[in-house]
């Protein structure tokens, strides 16, 4: 499908490390007024290495 393969070839073509990504959604979701707090979990289940990598980052509610 044309979307599958958009998506695969964007992801092979930009990569990125699981802190990246979650500095990437923190940033996006400390830009939206609405939100008070959160915690993003991100988790890559490695297919060449025999563990996955992982990262966590909460922000407090005031």
């Amino acid at each position: 499908r044309p979307d599958e393969k958009y998506i695969t070839e964007y992801a092979f073509d930009h990569p990125k490390f699981v802190e990246d990504m979650i500095r990437d959604v923190a940033g996006t979701l400390a830009d939206y007024l609405g939100i008070d707090g959160y915690r993003v979990t991100v988790e890559n289940f490695e297919s060449i290495h025999n563990h996955s990598a992982w990262a966590v980052i909460d922000r407090l509610g005031s």
